[in-house]
């Protein structure tokens, strides 16, 4: 077979040396980093062995709200349980403050499971560190709460039904987690450069809603001397001009929260991990959930061990994305008909995890109607599951076959 000369790569580069490319500058726009780093140099980041400037001016070098003279005369949010107040201060400010969003008891027992389960990973080596964190993932699997955080149960979350509520408001009822973590500062740590969580979609930016917003449970009391966490208040409207996403921006400052708090982010706000100066570990649990049709960040479909699966609540596989519909996470056409609503089998795709940490699942090859003989539909993992499952696979669905082959 002779491939035809237009459809090599060399002629296909030398047809593109001078043709216009329409999405190219923007798509290699660096936003919204660039124009962040270009009106405000301060926010540059110090890199691993460079030793922390005080006193210059610096993005971490900051203080709490109260403390700041930029920010001090400011109505910012402060912790409370009004939810008039809260939805305010989040669409305001980006971010708000749920006060005793966890009892004394369950940010007691997270603290505590956290920190032992972060000392173990560390002493079998298995840790995972960084030049700002040490950071514990898959906690879905190191502990039976942290899958009641992930529901936002109230027995794990007190104030979970509150949470649920401005997390709807804020994108749309039907999110999934994006991650769930803790986040340690140790003592002398660097700080993280400042980001957008949701900036796995740059260039491109959602000025009418974000896609990610994260709940955030404060495990002890924060400020500036432990690593309250740095955020630019109200960074999540871009202030740019000429194609740029930000100009100059106001300083960062550090929360200042109680034990028990749960802070509410919204994706788009400026933040990072603070400078630790205190002799202490600082813990907080960060649970990120984004819009259905984002990758996750940790991949719940395989992270998930198979005993947490099989306790799990069809709220928790389709928050985790157990559930497919046709546009997203099918399992070799199983999930084509699902809703994405709670509790579909049509796209719940636990079946197919458990049916392949049960072992003997068996894709589909290539078929072929000379060796139909050869084929048994029960011994194929899809067939199975779909025989079971999908309600479709009915009279009407029969009928269509019949029409279809005569």
């Amino acid at each position: 077979m002779v491939t035809p000369r237009e459809f090599t790569e060399a002629a296909i580069k030398d047809a593109s040396a001078d043709d216009p490319l329409p999405y190219r500058d923007y798509l290699a726009s660096g936003e919204p980093y660039r124009s962040l780093m270009r009106h405000n140099p301060w926010m540059k980041v110090p890199q691993a062995g460079e030793s922390l400037e005080w006193g210059a001016g610096r993005y971490y070098d900051t203080t709490v709200a109260r403390k700041h003279p930029d920010w001090a005369d400011k109505d910012l949010p402060q912790a409370t349980k009004d939810i008039t107040r809260l939805r305010r201060d989040l669409h305001l400010w980006g971010y708000c403050l749920i006060e005793d969003g966890l009892s004394a008891e369950q940010c007691a027992w997270l603290q505590d499971r956290v920190a032992d389960q972060a000392a173990a990973e560390r002493a079998l080596g298995l840790a995972h560190l960084s030049a700002a964190q040490q950071h514990v993932w898959a906690l879905v699997n190191k502990g039976d709460r942290f899958v009641g955080c992930m529901e936002f149960d109230p027995a794990a979350v007190q104030s979970g039904p509150l949470i649920e509520r401005l997390l709807d408001e804020a994108m749309g009822p039907g999110w999934n987690h994006f991650s769930f973590l803790a986040n340690i500062s140790y003592p002398g740590c660097h700080p993280q450069g400042l980001h957008q969580d949701q900036s796995f979609i740059a260039p491109f930016f959602t000025a009418e809603a974000p896609v990610l917003m994260n709940t955030i449970y404060i495990l002890q009391d924060v400020d500036e001397v432990n690593g309250g966490t740095l955020l630019i208040p109200g960074s999540h409207r871009p202030n740019g001009a000429a194609g740029e996403m930000f100009g100059r921006l106001p300083p960062p400052i550090n929360l200042e929260a109680r034990a028990g708090t749960v802070l509410l982010m919204d994706g788009r706000v400026l933040h990072g991990g603070a400078v630790n100066r205190s002799d202490r570990l600082r813990y907080i649990i960060t649970n990120s959930v984004v819009k259905p049709w984002i990758r996750q960040q940790e991949s719940f479909l395989l992270t998930v061990s198979p005993e947490v699966l099989a306790q799990a609540s069809d709220t928790f596989l389709w928050r985790a994305g157990f559930q497919a519909t046709s546009t997203r996470n099918m399992v070799e056409g199983y999930g084509y008909t699902g809703s994405g609503k709670v509790g579909d089998q049509n796209g719940d795709i636990a079946n197919v995890r458990r049916a392949m940490d049960a072992g003997g699942y068996r894709h589909m090859g290539p078929l072929s109607m000379e060796r139909l003989a050869d084929v048994n539909t029960s011994d194929l993992g899809a067939g199975r599951i779909q025989a079971a499952h999908e309600t479709y696979r009915s009279e009407r669905y029969s009928a269509r076959l019949r029409a279809i082959t005569g």
